[in-house]
């Protein structure tokens, strides 16, 4: 808003100044006309000769006769032409003001609209889907005819600013800088915007989410016998839809989902109601805290509350991409975003909010209504402790499958028990400390579990939180057995689908760490500035210059030019030789590398000591004039170079650990190019570390 206000100011006081501007312009015009008409108006002479009276006075000279008659009518034309360029920049601050104000007029119509959709929204879920549905859809154009305002109104008034400098008339060197500033300006506009168009046109497509992975198995109703009648019983009670699939896995939370999802690491494609249960909570819980949870997630169902979620993925996703597109047209080198995309990237940010805010808010109240549904078929007493009971256990279940993960081979067949058994000898985690936290779940977002535990009216009391965190009972893995009927086996089948993904993501990485660690020689490879250009440059301007030097003296000078010109010459001479020895000084320079890189380390030019990769801390590399500027930072614990005498200039700081160095692209290379180079070499110094820590590792156990 506030932009597009400013540059409605700028196109008002713009308007006021052309006003003036095309008046006094007009009004030269006319002075210069009546001149004119004077000067060819003038008597001749008595003997028939232009008369010498007639005067006029221009740029300092005065002219007389014929020629004041003349320089009379270029100046007339010259009122002309800046006249006509006054009538042009008289059209401009209109189109500022025009696309200034339909682009204000537009944010507050977006703001308020989505404002007041946020407020419909909030009080009907159809309502929000429906309206944010249009908004998916308008959004994208929206966003665009911004941007395109924007760049319209940047052009106008860049436009209008350049021409003062052409009615100045003589074109200053300042002013050639100031035109060519206000070109690139004019062209940077045109082509982000271009760009901006472009990618909004592509997020108007249709969205069609990609199936949700699971890491599970479907258990039958052969399998789990017990679970089905429980799910059975809890949907009558309740008046709940029946799941179509049950997934039980090692992972996770407890969650229901609709929509298509995919079985992990099988593959099989499942779609309709599912219900998620996680293998290691459920010897942990009682047998009413499990019918409270799976009550809870059976109400999802009879609230459609999986189905809305499922609506409300293509509208985050097409005003997520809507928003990705601004941001990378807008995308400066320093990270930055444009000013020309900030006003629709705000507009687009505050629409997204909006949505966002009042999906929160049906999901805080149908979480509320879930916990309701749950503690119905049992008690609220019993869904406060599953509540707790999940958050108590949950950093268990997690340490011992981390455990796992992280070694495999090592890890027991049946990780449900070993999960059991970590939890029994470490206890269960204090439920206090994560009442402010929300449970995890694939699509939906949950209130903390303290607001939870107020909407069922029960406080986290000192003796509910002790219950909670109580070890597992001895009998805890049996409880299994009233849910599965072979619970063994699906415990180990489930063990080994975990370890075996474990197995391939430690192969893809290792295998990812051998191709980074082998991306780069094993010899040092040196970079030298690309001085050549600037050097031969400065080298051929020189010698044309003492060339041209030595041939005035070669072929005489006259008499007349004396003492003056054998200065001018000795002195155009001497700055053609600065020129050759300036030019000789950068080739020079471009011969001794700038930087070398190794596989252990980097040794950079000036300094005493190279730097070893394992004590690069952070690497940063950003464009400065042309110039790549590299800053390193090392680690307390890693020597700290110092500069050597007489070398290339690198600034230390040895209170930050910073070094911080600047070259131009080095030969061969753009400066992404040198980029990259320089992050591949400390990918490959990371990766080789981490090989050799998992080899010493492996020979230690």
């Amino acid at each position: 808003m506030l932009l597009p206000l400013a540059f409605l100011g700028l196109g008002l006081w713009e308007w006021q100044r052309g006003s003036a501007d095309l008046e006094a312009r007009a009004l030269q015009r006319d002075r210069m006309a009546k001149v004119v008409a004077t000067l060819e108006a003038w008597p001749a002479a008595a003997n028939g000769s232009p008369d010498a009276g007639a005067r006029f006075r221009r740029d300092g000279r005065t002219y007389a006769g014929p020629l004041a008659l003349s320089q009379a009518k270029e100046a007339l034309d010259d009122a002309e032409d800046t006249l006509a360029l006054a009538r042009f920049r008289r059209y401009l601050p209109p189109v500022l003001i025009l696309c200034a104000a339909l682009a204000a007029g537009l944010s507050i119509l977006a703001l308020l609209g989505a404002a007041l959709l946020g407020r419909t929204g909030r009080r009907s879920r159809e309502a929000l889907v429906r309206g944010f549905g249009f908004v998916r859809h308008a959004l994208p154009p929206l966003l665009g005819l911004q941007v395109l305002l924007a760049a319209i109104v940047i052009v106008a008034a860049v436009a209008f600013e350049a021409s003062a400098i052409l009615q100045a008339g003589a074109l200053t060197t300042d002013g050639v800088k100031l035109l060519a500033i206000a070109a690139v300006v004019v062209g940077a506009s045109l082509w982000t915007a271009g760009k901006a168009l472009m990618q909004l046109r592509r997020t108007v497509g249709i969205f069609t989410p990609d199936p949700l992975p699971v890491p599970g198995r479907a258990v039958s109703a052969e399998e789990a016998p017990g679970l089905w009648r429980l799910l059975d019983d809890l949907a009558a009670r309740l008046g709940a839809l029946r799941p179509d699939n049950v997934v039980v896995g090692l992972t996770g939370g407890v969650f229901v989902s609709s929509g298509p999802k995919v079985l992990e690491p099988g593959g099989g494609a499942i779609g309709g109601r599912t219900l998620y249960l996680p293998l290691p909570l459920l010897p942990l819980l009682r047998e009413d805290e499990v019918a409270t949870i799976i009550g809870h997630e059976l109400a999802h169902f009879s609230g459609g509350d999986t189905e809305y979620s499922l609506r409300f993925l293509p509208i985050y996703a097409g005003v997520g991409r809507s928003l990705d597109a601004v941001l990378l047209a807008g995308a400066q080198h320093d990270g930055s975003v444009s000013l020309l995309t900030r006003p629709a990237l705000r507009l687009g940010v505050f629409v997204m909010d909006q949505f966002h805010l009042a999906v929160m808010h049906w999901s805080r109240l149908r979480e509320f209504a879930a916990d309701a549904a749950g503690a119905e078929v049992t008690s609220a007493d019993a869904a406060a402790r599953a509540l707790l009971r999940v958050t108590a256990a949950q950093p268990r279940i997690d340490e011992a499958l981390e455990t796992a993960y992280r070694a495999p081979d090592d890890a027991p067949r049946d990780l449900v028990a070993a999960a059991l058994g970590h939890a029994a000898e470490r206890g269960l985690d204090s439920a206090a400390d994560h009442l402010e936290e929300r449970q995890a779940h694939p699509t939906d977002t949950h209130p903390t579990t303290r607001q939870r535990l107020d909407a069922l009216g029960r406080a986290a009391t000192p003796a509910l939180l002790a219950e909670a965190a109580a070890a597992p009972a001895q009998e805890a893995l049996s409880r299994l057995s009233a849910y599965f009927a072979d619970p063994g086996a699906l415990c180990r089948e489930a063990s080994d689908d975990f370890l075996e993904a474990a197995r391939q993501h430690a192969e893809a990485t290792r295998a990812a760490l051998e191709a980074t660690a082998a991306g780069i020689g094993t010899e040092a490879v040196a970079l030298h500035e690309n001085t050549r250009g600037g050097g031969f440059t400065l080298i051929g301007f020189g010698g044309a210059l003492a060339l041209v030097a030595l041939v005035l003296v070669a072929i005489g000078l006259p008499a007349t030019e004396g003492r003056e010109a054998w200065i001018a010459i000795a002195g155009a001479g001497g700055v053609g030789l600065v020129f050759i020895v300036f030019g000789i000084g950068m080739l020079r320079r471009g011969d001794t590398p700038f930087l070398v890189l190794g596989p252990e380390a980097m040794a950079v030019a000036g300094l005493d000591r190279p730097i070893a990769w394992e004590h690069v801390l952070e690497l940063d590399m950003s464009m400065d004039k042309g110039r790549v500027v590299t800053r390193l930072r090392l680690p307390p614990e890693a020597p700290f170079p110092a500069r050597l005498p007489g070398g290339r200039r690198v600034k230390l700081d040895p209170k930050r650990r910073a070094v911080t160095f600047a070259a131009g692209p080095p030969r061969g290379l753009k400066a992404q190019g040198f980029a990259e180079l320089v992050w591949r070499y400390r990918a490959a110094a990371a990766a080789r570390a981490l090989l050799a820590r998992e080899a010493s590792a492996a020979v230690f156990e």
